[in-house]
């Protein structure tokens, strides 16, 4: 996990060389930072979502040219102007975001995600531009002072952090923003990173009642994995006596566009199983998902059903055949594993597998392990059952 500047370059769209140009030609040295960084290190590319800080050394930040950069920009693609002088420029599948170097000032009795002013300086220092970020690992940069000279700038350590797995806020005021809250959780649960033991300590003692429906949605969809996000965020409310989790019906007025948060249809299912694993009624969010009535009772049906199998142990069904498989929990263990085959052949892509390893990992050679074939000394109707019996004498 090292800087490998002939990597990066052949990541660079077609239009870079230009581009630079252009910001060279405004006097400004752009540097790329946050997450493209983050993931060039993780994954070997930067993606095509890139935030590029754009510092100038002689001037200060000036409106009227920083309005004529972004008119410049246009003859690349399409050029959208965003709160904080964020310039986007959208090209040939890549999205980058510029914008100045600046400070952000809290204002103390407030606490919400938008609860500061900022101060835009060209000329502030890489190491201090950065401290508004979130974490180390999203606070590095590439630092583009030619076309043929590259500086990855890294004054919070955030590669080392990445190398070790460690998430670390980048500055002080880390605490004053409640969503970063839902970050560190989404970061954690998406990259299995810990905590250190002073961001742990700023988590415990942050003021999360501040929390909207469209920022929770918002982050569980990026988690990639929501019930490992819900399950973090349920555990956290024990400590948390006064956070409030916008999860039910009564949100759905206040959620701006739900279905644009709930972009990814290949993704419901598992959204499905997520709320009912975490006691959240799914028939509440029904008409915002993409699955059948059928299919989704089914969902509905194999989140409850895993629970109950989170206490009740393969030895349970340990045992003679005939004094097993009438009982109560082997129903439900059968109708269980011929739901999870189902699912699975009817999307083999939703992540069961995955949730039973995580959260039953006692069950999950049930589904490793082949079934006996040879069942024809069984009475017809309980062929299927004994293969599941036989199965749980196995493990």
């Amino acid at each position: 996990m090292n800087f490998d500047k002939k990597k990066l370059e052949s990541e660079l769209p077609s239009f870079f060389p230009a581009l630079l140009d252009e910001l060279y030609l405004h006097g400004h040295v752009p540097t790329l930072v946050g997450g493209a960084v983050r993931d060039f290190f993780l994954f070997g590319s930067p993606g095509k979502d890139w935030d590029v800080e754009l510092s100038h050394e002689t001037i200060a930040f000036n409106k009227d040219q920083w309005k004529q950069l972004g008119k410049d920009l246009g003859r690349f693609g399409k050029v959208t102007f965003l709160p904080y002088e964020i310039i986007r420029l959208e090209a040939e599948g890549f999205q980058l975001e510029f914008s100045p170097p600046r400070k952000e000032h809290f204002e103390e009795d407030k606490n919400h995600h938008s609860n500061f002013t900022a101060e835009f300086l060209f000329k502030l220092p890489f190491e201090e531009a950065v401290l508004r970020r979130d974490f180390t690992i999203n606070a590095m940069g590439f630092r583009f002072k030619s076309k043929k000279e590259i500086e990855h700038l890294d004054p919070l350590e955030g590669l080392r952090h990445l190398r070790e797995k460690v998430l670390h806020f980048a500055g002080p005021d880390f605490g004053k923003d409640p969503v970063r809250f839902l970050r560190a959780h989404r970061f954690a649960e998406k990259y299995h990173f810990q905590f250190s033991p002073e961001l742990k300590n700023v988590l415990d003692h942050m003021k999360v009642e501040g929390f909207t429906p469209n920022y929770l949605w918002t982050e569980m969809q990026k988690s990639q994995n929501p019930m490992g996000f819900l399950v973090r965020m349920l555990r956290e409310k024990e400590h948390h006596p006064n956070m409030r989790l916008p999860l039910d019906a009564s949100v759905l007025p206040k959620l701006p566009d739900v279905k644009k948060v709930l972009s990814d249809p290949k993704r419901h299912e598992a959204w499905i199983i997520a709320l009912e694993w975490t006691e959240i009624p799914f028939e509440s969010w029904r008409e915002y998902f993409s699955v059948g009535s059928d299919t989704a009772r089914r969902l509905a049906r194999w989140a409850q059903s895993s629970k109950t199998f989170q206490k009740v142990l393969p030895e349970t069904f340990h045992g003679e055949f005939e004094e097993v498989r009438d009982t109560a929990n082997f129903e439900l263990l059968f109708d269980w594993y011929f739901t999870t085959k189902q699912l699975l052949q009817k999307n083999p892509d939703l992540p069961l597998m995955k949730m039973i390893e995580d959260y039953l990992p006692d069950w999950i050679h049930l589904y490793r392990f082949e079934a006996v074939k040879d069942v024809k000394h069984i009475d017809p109707p309980f062929r299927a059952k004994y293969q599941v019996w036989n199965l749980c004498q196995r493990l």
